[in-house]
């Protein structure tokens, strides 16, 4: 890692600004319901996670526009597009998507492609020199590599984010429906060796290999106790 966490949280910030101006008439305002379920989902991975701390700012987008998707931002700053919601379908689905995200900032993923990027850069010169050609071969190093690097940290992202959804009491075997869901919902689906993220095929395979240390983080959980109490706040909040 070449790049400080606080680079990462200034980049974050720059992006932030320039998605509040782009979406600054499709943002839900604080009081709808799509704007409440997804905060009560997030404070309970916020506190499985342990970054209470971390200046979260949560946004839901509602522009048909925009493909199904969701995104967490370096400092905290999470945008879910409303058209991911129906595919989620529930909380557990919507935990899913959340925490997966969630999980790309406690790994640092984007300090990470951001130190990865000059050593792709170096390996494409690199074979223009050793191979005496005038030749782009920026192409040929990220099918090689950026794009194995980019699909381990989606799986990786998953993993904890199982994880996470486990120990905040969400279900995580409805994280295989959710996928499931997801997969039905893609209207093109690009050959794995050619894409930054996993197959959903794939994902439900790893995540089902998963499932059984899932569920037990889940029972080590107090979940009856810490789901009763997680409600009680949400009826206060409403």
């Amino acid at each position: 890692m070449i790049v400080s966490p606080k680079l990462e949280e200034r980049l974050g910030g720059y992006q932030y600004m320039q998605l509040l101006r782009q979406y600054r008439y499709s943002i839900l305002p604080d009081n709808n319901p799509a704007v409440i379920r997804v905060r009560a989902v997030m404070k309970r991975l916020i506190a499985a996670a342990g970054l209470p701390d971390v200046d979260w700012e949560i946004h839901v987008v509602n522009d048909p526009r925009e493909a199904p998707n969701a995104f967490v931002l370096p400092g905290g700053k999470v945008f879910v597009f409303s058209s991911i919601l129906p595919i989620c379908q529930d909380d557990d689905g919507l935990a899913t998507v959340l925490s997966h995200e969630t999980a790309h900032q406690i790994a640092r993923h984007i300090g990470e492609k951001l130190s990865q990027t000059p050593f792709y850069l170096f390996g494409s010169l690199l074979l223009q020199v050793l191979l005496g050609s005038s030749m782009d071969f920026s192409a040929l190093v990220s099918i090689l590599l950026e794009m194995p690097a980019s699909r381990q940290m989606e799986s990786e992202a998953d993993y904890i984010g199982l994880l996470m959804m486990s120990k905040a009491c969400f279900d995580p075997r409805k994280a295989v429906d959710f996928w499931a869901r997801m997969q039905k919902a893609e209207s093109i689906q690009p050959m794995e060796f050619l894409s930054t993220h996993p197959s959903s095929s794939t994902r439900i395979q790893q995540i089902k290999e998963w499932l059984p240390k899932a569920i037990q983080t889940r029972e080590m959980s107090d979940c009856y106790t810490t789901t009763n109490n997680f409600m009680d706040a949400f009826a206060f909040m409403r």
